[in-house]
């Protein structure tokens, strides 16, 4: 006889998943569009600002209600506007079938003014206009609400202007979408948008849970590549959080999902080429580096990591190795596209040269790190300096405390190293 919990159980209707509506209105603004208005000058502003408020009115009604929401003339009147008006042309067929929307409300399909108003927002984000993607992605993905790449793409847009609650709304929202269509992708990747969000605002716990969310889910359903990000994000919440084991893990299993061809493989390869000279382990760390060098051509990125190579090479006694990258560090940090990681890198320099005992090297750089980090009031980056510089002033060697906690050396680290050595340097050999 079965139980009356179980029965009831099997009784109880499937639950759903609900969401809260997310935010369709930025805290800044005083009314829906506004920022198309300041962003968009002229009759392209306001002819934006029209189609923008138009759908989002026809997004947001009933569909039972759509076909009394404009006048009869309406859609008449916006297409001679549009005859008459200046108007960019990568946006006139978009604004277009706006202005059909407006004389067929009732039998317009919410999939093609969706991609309309992609339309826009691609041409928005082009001219530099983010505001005015932000309001044009969030129509398209109201006009289309099953469609949860358009919902994740608002999300993002939202995260990058600084919008935080309004971009949770809309991951969560993703979310939503994405699980009630089948969209697993789209799923993993909102999952660690919210994770990214809580990891940047210091929530490590919400991260961590957010990014398992992610991989597990990737697991389940065979997404290598959101296996791969998962546990990349997860490594760095690790690395930052001092889970050492942890940490070790996800690299591994970041590594082996990515694969050698995937576009974040030279980035992860130096967030954990970073995390073991930071533990300590410079001999490991520095091969990475080296074999990263090809692959970064942007000239800030050839001093960062010449930077690191000076560093690791210092820890690990390698004055050779220290003495021929840095003289080509010092021809870059004279140029001027560097500039934006010159504090930063000469702070890794100094930590090098002092590891060797070459003081006056290691004195010079972070004098010069100071005043790098003064004039471009980087206040963070300035505190390190100085606390590099007394230390070096004082003959004590910066590393020697990051040398001293350095834990042994384990065969599972060093064959990880070993393989991502072999992918970097094939990756170089192939021009990827």
């Amino acid at each position: 006889m079965k139980s009356t919990r179980v029965k009831a159980a099997q009784q109880r209707p499937p639950r759903r998943w609900r969401t809260p509506p997310p935010l369709t209105r930025g805290s800044a603004e005083a009314m829906e569009g506004m920022e198309i208005l300041r962003e968009v000058p002229g009759e392209t502003g306001v002819l934006l600002w029209q189609a923008y408020r138009n759908v989002m009115f026809w997004a947001t009604a009933e569909p039972e209600d759509r076909g009394k929401l404009f006048s009869p003339d309406a859609g008449q009147r916006r297409l001679e506007e549009l005859l008459s008006a200046d108007v960019p042309a990568a946006i006139v067929d978009a604004l277009v079938s706006v202005g059909r929307l407006l004389g067929a409300p009732d039998t317009t399909r919410g999939e093609g003014i969706a991609e309309a108003m992609r339309s826009i927002a691609q041409w928005a984000e082009s001219q530099g206009h983010d505001a005015t993607a932000l309001s044009f992605t969030q129509t398209a993905a109201l006009a289309a609400p099953r469609n949860a790449d358009f919902a994740l793409a608002v999300g993002r847009l939202a995260r990058r202007r600084g919008e935080t609650a309004r971009g949770e709304t809309w991951f969560r929202h993703a979310i939503m979408v994405a699980r009630q269509t089948g969209a697993w992708e789209t799923y993993g990747r909102a999952y660690l948008s919210l994770g990214n969000m809580s990891r940047e605002r210091g929530n490590f716990p919400l991260a961590h849970r957010m990014h398992i969310k992610a991989l597990r889910s990737a697991k389940r359903k065979g997404l290598a590549p959101i296996i791969g990000e998962a546990s990349h994000d997860l490594f760095v919440v690790a690395t930052e959080t001092g889970r050492n084991e942890q940490a070790e893990h996800f690299a591994r299993q970041a590594f082996r999902a990515y694969g050698s061809e995937h576009r974040n493989l030279t980035v992860l390869a130096h967030d954990i080429a970073y995390y073991w000279m930071n533990q300590g382990h410079f001999a490991r760390a520095l091969p990475v580096f080296e074999a990263l060098q090809p692959l970064l051509p942007e000239m800030r990125n050839q001093l960062l990591v010449r930077a690191h190579i000076i560093r690791a090479a210092g820890g690990a006694g390698d004055r050779e190795r220290f003495r021929k990258t840095w003289n080509e560090a010092m021809k870059l940090t004279r140029e001027t596209d560097v500039v934006p990681v010159l504090a930063d890198s000469l702070l890794e320099m100094a930590r090098g040269a002092s590891s060797l005992g070459e003081w006056d090297r290691a004195e010079q750089v972070a004098e010069r790190a100071v005043a790098v980090a003064t004039e471009r009031n980087e206040p963070t980056v300035l505190i390190r300096a100085e606390g590099i510089l007394e230390s070096i002033r004082n003959g004590r060697s910066v590393e020697r405390a990051v040398a001293a906690r350095a834990g042994r050396a384990t065969d599972q680290a060093d064959a990880l190293a070993h393989d991502m050595v072999r992918s970097l340097e094939t990756r170089a050999t192939a021009g990827v």
